[in-house]
């Protein structure tokens, strides 16, 4: 099992925005009290799909796989178990998803898409590339709502909103411009830095995988039947995934921090192919391969 070493510190953890880094700095020299928070917040984050998947009723029933899935997932990447910005903003990511979700439950909700813009600016305050999840929102607009052109326009002054004030402070307040400038170059500069995969990473991906595909074929057929709003969820869970897996591919070096936010929806679209599939060999063959692929990774890292 992977344990931190003492030159392992929070300050390891790449990406973090200054929000992070002022977090962090009264401890950063005492990796035992990251790793502590790292493991409180992995928890907390795990335990949020639940009330999440009661409140979009996402599967049919009250079950606690989301989390378990979550903490499967996150445990076969072992070197990321440290504080790090990526399990603070998959909170924030998680939050986000659920508004928009509900959005489609009540039409008047227009302002849902100020809001969620709000939070996933004031995320990318916390880890540096978080503003591409406005494609999942921007996306959403143009398939499902394509017409309502208010929405367009609070998304934009949502999104643009904690970015103001952050350039006010900075600029007025810490009067202090070159950090400013420093923000906003980080925010948009893409590191093309090629991928350091280990072999227990290269396991347990093809794993997962391998029974996402499994997952992905029978959902598909299975929220066809559902409302509106949970295929819709079922649908954003999707773009979560191709936005996250694209933002992969354009900065390799995210990699594997990152898992801690790929992991949210995947942990429902397992989750939802566990709790429906009528095959119980299928369903305890797919939950012992997760738990053999981290098995595997704790060992071989």
């Amino acid at each position: 099992m992977h344990v931190l070493s003492n030159t392992e510190t929070i300050a390891d953890a790449k990406y973090g925005s200054f929000l992070f880094v002022a977090l962090s700095a009264s401890f950063a020299d005492i990796p035992e009290i990251g790793a502590i928070a790292g493991f409180v917040l992995l928890i907390l984050t795990a335990f949020l799909l639940i009330p999440v998947n009661t409140k979009l009723n996402l599967i049919d029933k009250y079950t606690y796989l989301p989390a378990l899935c979550y903490i499967l997932l996150i445990g076969g990447m072992p070197e990321i178990h440290i504080f790090n910005p990526a399990i603070i903003a998959v909170i924030l990511l998680i939050t986000s998803f659920s508004v928009l979700v509900k959005t489609f439950e009540n039409e008047r909700l227009s302002y849902n898409f100020f809001t969620i813009p709000v939070i996933i600016s004031f995320a990318t305050f916390l880890y540096q590339y978080m503003y591409v999840y406005m494609l999942v929102v921007w996306l959403v607009l143009a398939l499902w709502r394509p017409g309502y052109w208010r929405e367009w326009v609070f998304s934009i002054l949502g999104f643009s909103l904690p970015l103001f004030f952050a350039f006010s402070w900075f600029f007025l307040i810490e009067d202090d411009v070159e950090q400013m400038v420093n923000f906003f170059n980080e925010m948009f500069n893409i590191q093309h830095i090629i991928i350091n995969v280990s072999i227990s990473n290269i396991i347990f991906l093809g794993i997962v995988i391998s029974l996402v595909i499994i997952s992905f074929a029978y959902i598909l057929r299975y929220v066809a039947s559902k409302k509106i709003a949970i295929r819709t969820g079922y649908y954003i869970l999707i773009l979560f995934i191709v936005v996250t897996t694209g933002l992969i591919v354009i900065v390799p070096d995210i990699f594997p921090q990152i898992w801690y936010l790929l992991s949210f929806p995947l942990s429902y679209i397992i989750s939802s192919y566990l709790a429906t599939v009528k095959s119980k060999v299928w369903g305890t063959t797919v939950l012992a391969a997760i738990f053999a692929g981290v098995i595997v990774a704790q060992f071989i890292l």
